[in-house]
């Protein structure tokens, strides 16, 4: 009796199985929920343009006038430095060998010209036309000159060969911190301007934000406009930015991104700099940020005059709240 039933009831189980495992199959997977949480408009009516952090003195690529191996590093990654102190040093050894000779001849030339100055001075001391003629007597006046000559021309090839050794020492012409790193000890450093710099120094007391504003909303733009900067990933890492100054022309747009496919070679952008404190947010140099820039209602037609004018009656403080411009 089992027998007779238990084919159909294994037919049943597979068939409600198969009808199971179709359903499921068809159902739409749910969303992952992302990890990276958009950006949050802090402003009613806004401009928003993607910022890179930049040292307020923007990024100093470092490079060395004459090429050749690198023998000495004095610096390194995150190092501050101080206006004159030396980051690295290209061998000057063929120079090194050139100085002794060099002084070699400037001793030669003291010599020199300390025996025409004796023989001048015994000159001088007799009586001209008697015991030295007029002639013999100029003629070693010449040959002081004549050695005076020499002697500053071998002191001066020997300042030329320590002024060409001291130029092999590459120094920082400003304060600020080592930015980039991209020389070694024992590499050969190429002169003139490279792709990649050997070093980027910049002053990072104070941060700059390069923003790119569309041309499209350029014309929506002001200065006075409260601004706030949120860093990618963590809308809640935000900070109000100080307006420092615009770049006088547009530009195209340069792509922050690797998606291609969404940048347009004929897009163009006004670069807007803020500015914040460094220690307001953990961001480094050369870090993406997303800027919200306030903007007037369309029909907030005082707004528009203002930002027409050029005059800021308020300005945001640190804390975003806004003062008004008192005198000082």
């Amino acid at each position: 009796m089992i027998r007779k039933f238990l084919l159909p009831i294994l037919a049943v189980i597979g068939i409600a199985i198969a009808v199971f495992m179709v359903i499921k199959g068809n159902q739409t997977p749910p969303a992952s929920k992302s990890v990276v949480q958009s950006a949050r408009i802090p402003y009613t009516s806004y401009i928003f343009g993607p910022g890179i952090v930049e040292a307020s003195t923007e990024n100093i690529a470092i490079g060395t006038p004459v090429s050749g191996l690198v023998t000495a590093v004095y610096v390194k990654w995150a190092d501050r430095v101080r206006t004159g102190d030396p980051l690295f040093t290209i061998d000057s050894s063929d120079l090194q060998a050139q100085l002794p000779p060099a002084l070699a001849k400037v001793k030669e030339a003291e010599a020199n010209l300390a025996k025409v100055k004796n023989r001048l001075r015994v000159g001088e001391n007799m009586t001209p036309g008697v015991s030295i003629s007029v002639e013999d007597l100029d003629n070693r006046r010449l040959d002081v000159g004549i050695a005076e000559a020499a002697l500053a021309s071998a002191e001066a090839q020997v300042a030329q060969i320590k002024t060409e050794i001291e130029r092999r020492t590459v120094r920082a012409r400003l304060p600020g911190r080592i930015l980039q790193m991209k020389t070694r000890l024992g590499e050969y450093a190429q002169s003139g301007s490279p792709s990649t710099p050997l070093m980027l120094l910049g002053n990072d007391d104070r941060l700059h934000i390069r923003v790119d504003v569309d041309e499209n909303d350029a014309w929506r733009f002001q200065p006075c406009a409260a601004a706030t900067a949120s860093v990618r990933g963590n809308p809640e890492l935000k900070t109000v930015v100080k307006f420092e100054h615009t770049d006088p022309d547009v530009v195209p747009r340069v792509s922050l991104t690797s998606d291609s496919s969404t940048q347009r070679v004929d897009t163009r952008v006004l670069q807007v700099i803020y500015s914040f404190e460094r220690g307001s947010l953990p961001v480094y140099v050369g870090q993406q940020m997303d800027v919200f820039i306030e903007v007037p209602a369309a029909n907030d037609k005082s707004s528009h005059d203002r930002s027409a004018s050029g005059k800021c009656d308020d300005v945001p403080d640190s804390t975003g709240t806004r003062k008004k411009r008192g005198k000082s």
